[in-house]
């Protein structure tokens, strides 16, 4: 009721003689042209809203006082913006000159302004005609020098006859054209040797283009008429352990020097990071013709071995005849070295139900362990927890500990994948190993980890992960039989047994969510990860004998395979995931995300293991419930169990609305829906089946608002999950609150560090 009365006055801060600017609107008659696009044309826009309804900021900001200039309320909100008229005749321009870009030289801009309770809205009405087509496209080369190359790639041209004209286009062809010449070797090739020359007057509507590419001598102060193919003579690396500024670095007097093949090195002292390892990084040989796609490599290359402060690549241009077809440049790499060892603590303290802990964090991390850019990182983690374990108030200290090494070394070790393959950027394989010791009221468990794999990148957006050997054995021993002759779900029961995990995995990712041009971004990842076969090979061909399983209790088979006294799992498992994300301007941000992951286990264990299996619920999944404690299917777990559901199907989507309040505050209202489910009928828990005739009907769904803190290091986010629909509940009463009153349960409260997706 406060923000819907404070519309009247909105208009407090408005001098008498003038109007609160209160909407913007434009009316087109072509479909074709992108409205969002358009807007980005309007040089006076209305104050945000939230939601598209809700001006929050103006609201803040009236309620300040009118006795100070400079309140708190005042620097959190935004002022009103005051209808002008002479912005928005600039914006009609504007909208008429989009249009002339994109081809529609007959369109008509008109504008009409209503002014009413001392507001003004505007509306623009856009009236396109047909636009303007490419009658016929010509070449005309001042350079003949460039004729082959550019006539042979006539066919990647993004202009083609018969296409709208396009100003944007144009442009974009320019760019297309530089970039296939500087990597030729033309470094000094700019966009400013193209140019266009446009006829409309031969026949109605149609536009006769002429591509022109000048010689060298019009854009630049020289002598000679055709362009330059540059050829990299050779090399001078600066690398110091300062952290100094660049014109320190140039000038610094260095007292070694080192010169192999045409590289030669400046340096004090030894150079830290083997001379082979970053001559591999620079991806143009000395004697090779210049390439702008291979310096980008280059900084690529050197940023991905995460030892320099920055990067900086320069070409200096070396004499030679004025008459010569061919010019020579040294290609001149600073690189100010970082730290080669940090150190960092971390600890944390926690409360659930009166349960008190305390955990931390040692890490350690050397960034040239071998002198190959070779990263070393240690991780010690511990923590331990007082627990309540029954009514009688009895208490057990639990206690983790767990110790992880971990290796990433630059290029492919025992190559699976060729080094020889061009890539964006140098690739890595990493080794890791790790221990996992958890002491808990009802078993004391191990987890013995050990990883090699590798990792790379082949473009700007596409990241890759191979994981040859992923090993992990886990024993659990002082099991409770109270505890286990308690459960009796045997599918869960089937978790608490020794199992060793030998997978290989692939993972894709694709994310465009650094590109700054697009208002858009777009987020892929693909897992598929495959355990046991290799095994389960090996027994077949070495005739190993079956074992027979003495415990009836459990669901697997009777009859399996063993190594070192414990069965090993088999399994297939895929996860792909999708994000969507859309920024209308830098205060709103539209965030969606699809994700469905289907694992089903075979041959030597028909049970997925339990660290394997899918959850949802809790501040990355369905919010409106605890974490683990939703599904599977239409399963309820029993009043006061603690939540550990998790099975091998899940099916979630989100979507998430972000707007900017007030100082580093954020506000988000989501919506969230899914489920998991069980593959087969060894999950004897009721209703945790997949069944494609009725899984629609087991959706859970649940909203709510969120607060986040935006800093320059991290985010804090407080999010409030609300049920909406539980597919727990019988059927008559999943609708909430349709078809039953809201209660304590029905809400659930998250924290936690950054955005959910």
């Amino acid at each position: 009721m406060v923000m819907v009365l404070s519309g009247c006055r909105s208009t407090r801060y408005i001098p008498d003689d003038r109007y609160l600017l209160s909407d913007i609107d434009i009316e087109i008659d072509n479909k074709a042209i992108d409205k969002i696009e358009l807007a980005t044309y309007i040089r006076q826009k209305e104050n945000l809203k939230i939601l598209g309804l809700f001006k929050f900021h103006l609201w803040m900001y009236n309620l300040s006082s009118k006795d100070k200039e400079r309140g708190w309320l005042k620097r959190i909100g935004e002022p009103p913006v005051v209808y002008d008229e002479g912005l928005k005749n600039k914006t009609a321009q504007q909208l008429k000159q989009y249009l002339n870009n994109k081809g529609y030289y007959r369109a008509e801009v008109t504008d009409t302004v209503l002014y009413k309770n001392h507001k003004a809205k505007i509306k623009f009405n856009i009236e396109t005609d047909d636009p303007y087509v490419v009658q016929q496209m010509n070449y005309t080369f001042n350079d003949s020098l460039l004729i082959d190359f550019v006539l042979s790639r006539k066919g990647r041209s993004l202009i083609k006859e018969g296409d709208v004209f396009d100003v944007d286009v144009l442009q974009k062809e320019r760019e297309r054209i530089t970039t296939g010449l500087r990597n030729q070797g033309y470094f000094r090739f700019a966009e400013e040797f193209i140019h266009f020359k446009v006829d409309t007057t031969k026949t109605e509507k149609m536009v006769d283009l002429e591509i022109i590419v000048e010689k060298a001598n019009i854009a630049i102060d020289i002598e000679q008429e055709n362009h330059k193919k540059y050829l990299v003579r050779d090399y001078e690396i600066f690398i110091d352990r300062q952290r100094k500024g660049m014109e320190l670095i140039r000038t610094q007097q260095y007292t070694d020097s080192t010169l192999i093949d045409g590289y030669k090195f400046y340096h004090n002292g030894n150079i830290p990071i083997k001379k082979d390892l970053l001559i591999k990084t620079f991806d143009i040989t000395p004697g090779d013709f210049y390439s702008k796609r291979l310096e980008d490599r280059t900084y690529s290359n050197l940023y991905e071995l995460k030892q320099f402060n920055y990067v900086n690549v320069q070409f200096v241009e070396l004499p030679d005849k004025k008459d010569s077809l061919t010019g020579y440049l040294r290609e001149m790499i600073f690189l100010p070295l970082q730290t080669r060892q940090n150190y960092s603590f971390e600890i944390e303290g926690t409360n659930t139900d009166a349960n008190l802990g305390v955990a931390g964090n040692i890490n350690y991390q050397h960034r040239n362990l071998l002198g190959g850019a070779e990263i070393f990182d240690f991780n010690i983690k511990g923590g331990t927890e007082r627990q309540i374990i029954d009514s009688d108030n009895r208490k057990f200290i639990t206690v983790e500990f767990g110790v992880t090494p971990k290796l990433t070394i630059p290029g492919f070790i025992f190559p699976i994948i060729s080094n020889n393959i061009q890539f964006f950027s140098t690739p890595y394989t990493f080794i890791s190993t790790a221990f996992n010791y958890q002491k808990r009221p009802n078993y004391t468990r191990t987890i013995i980890n050990t990883t090699f794999g590798y990792f790379w990148r082949s473009n700007r957006y596409n990241t890759h992960s191979f994981s040859l050997l992923d090993l992990n054995a886990v024993k659990i021993f002082n099991l409770n039989a109270d505890f286990m002759d308690g459960i009796k779900d045997l599918y869960i029961k089937s978790s608490y047994t020794d199992h060793i995990i030998s997978a290989s995995s692939y993972s894709f990712i694709y994310n465009s969510q650094s590109s700054l041009r697009r208002p858009d971004y777009r987020y892929f990842k693909m897992n598929i990860e495959a355990a046991g076969n290799a095994l389960w090979g090996l027994s077949i061909l070495t005739n190993r004998e079956k074992v027979y399983l003495e415990n009836q209790n459990a669901v697997a088979q009777l009859y399996h395979f063993e190594y070192f006294d414990t069965r090993f799992a088999q399994y297939l498992k895929g996860d792909f995931e999708y994000r969507y994300g859309y920024r209308y301007d830098k205060f709103n941000v539209i965030a969606t995300r699809a994700f469905v992951g289907i694992a089903y286990p075979y041959g030597n264990f028909n049970v997925m293991p339990f660290e394997k299996r899918y959850f949802t619920g809790g501040a990355n999944g369905i919010r409106a419930w605890q974490v683990r404690s939703l599904g599977p299917g239409t399963y309820a777990s029993a009043i006061g169990e603690y939540p550990n559901q998790s099975a091998d199907i899940k099916l979630e989507a989100n979507i998430e609305y972000r707007f900017k309040l007030f100082w580093m505050f954020e506000g988000a209202l989501f919506l969230d829906g899914g489920n998991i489910w069980a593959i087969n009928e060894l999950d004897n828990r009721p209703g945790a089946v997949f069944n494609f005739d009725s899984f629609y009907q087991e959706f859970a769904l649940g909203t709510g608002f969120g607060l986040r803190m935006v800093t320059s290091y991290f985010i804090l986010r407080a999010d409030v999950g609300l049920k909406l629909r539980d597919p727990s509940l019988e059927m008559g009463k999943r609708w909430i609150p349709v078809e039953r009153r809201y209660n304590s349960s029905d809400l659930n409260i998250n924290i936690a560090i950054g955005y959910p997706f």
